[in-house]
């Protein structure tokens, strides 16, 4: 089998969580791989659609093409397969959640244009909503090796915590009041002010967040209840999953799908009570517990491999 992937570029975080851990997988098994991420010149992409038919699976990783590059792709590829992670008709800036009809169409064009569509849990209905056929979820993996499970959860006084990038500071103004009096420790690249909370601020560094969230003794995750927040899963609940720190989290769409609320996590529509339970130590370690095995069973590499490289098979063996 040979597959061709079309991604952004690989620093992308899509494209470093979701495409590039599974091509060792596929070219382990035989399979001939090429990557490329897609030009932005209009001559350079035409090179690569000539070069579709060669391939028995063109995988189309997100990137949001104008509807006539798609017509032609799809022309060109034997299989046509479209993966996205993001709400794609929305974008995000400054906290405002914006869509337009070009993002719509486009992303119309990429689901008419696919076999098979593929995407994180609670981004299916989006999918099918804007006339996608034969949707896949593929959670985005984590590396577990990376991200070693915690291996105590005794502390007298949790320690709160919170990793993410600037842009998302603002939520935890929301949550504020029931954090008062409490120790907060934020791994960003800045910090924020929160009257009556303890705000501890440690820079993000790749080298060393996954040290930092296990010293978390639990796990934050506002939400704004907006459409983007409703049909994205944040990458941070799977890393804390992963690390066996207990999650309180805002329990909208995507995540209510990967969060069983007191299960493997809590989903808060009181914060100060969800978070005055995580004051017991044994109910930490059972959920934080229950988080890896979700993070075991459903978020690893293998998995999502196991998951492409069947829906690539099928669409190879078709008539």
């Amino acid at each position: 089998m040979r597959v061709l992937m079309l991604t952004h570029t690989s620093e992308t975080p899509s494209t470093r969580h979701r495409i590039l851990p599974l091509i060792p997988l596929f070219r382990r098994d035989g399979v001939d791989v090429e990557h490329v991420e897609i030009p932005s010149g209009l001559m350079d992409r035409w090179g690569i659609l000539r070069r579709a038919p060669g391939y028995d699976v063109v995988l189309h990783q997100k990137r949001l093409l104008p509807p006539w590059q798609m017509r032609a792709l799809r022309r060109r590829a034997k299989a046509l397969v479209y993966d996205f992670d993001d709400p794609m008709i929305y974008s995000r800036d400054d906290g405002a959640v914006t869509t337009s009809s070009t993002r719509v169409s486009r992303f119309r064009a990429a689901l008419a244009a696919a076999d098979a569509v593929t995407c994180h849990a609670g981004s299916d209905g989006l999918a099918r909503d804007y006339g996608a056929k034969n949707v896949h979820v593929v959670s985005t993996p984590v590396d577990l090796a990376r991200w070693p499970m915690k291996t105590s959860w005794a502390a007298s006084k949790p320690i709160l915590g919170w990793l993410g990038s600037a842009s998302n500071l603002p939520n935890l103004r929301s949550i504020a009041p029931a954090l008062q009096g409490r120790t907060l420790r934020i791994v960003a690249d800045r910090s924020i002010e929160l009257p009556g909370v303890d705000v501890q601020f440690v820079t993000w560094d790749a080298a060393t967040e996954s040290e930092q969230v296990r010293a978390f003794d639990v796990a934050l995750a506002p939400l704004p209840d907006d459409a983007w927040s409703r049909f994205k899963m944040p990458y941070k609940i799977v890393n804390y999953f992963a690390s066996g720190v207990p999650v309180v989290a805002t329990g909208l769409g995507a995540v209510s799908a990967v969060i069983r609320d007191g299960e493997n996590g809590l989903l808060a529509g009181d914060w100060k009570a969800q978070i005055a339970r995580l004051e017991d130590p044994a109910l930490r370690e059972r959920l934080g517990r229950a988080g890896r095995k979700t993070a075991e069973a459903e978020f690893t590499v293998e998995a999502a491999y196991a998951r492409f490289k069947s829906l690539f098979a099928s669409l190879v063996a078709r008539p």
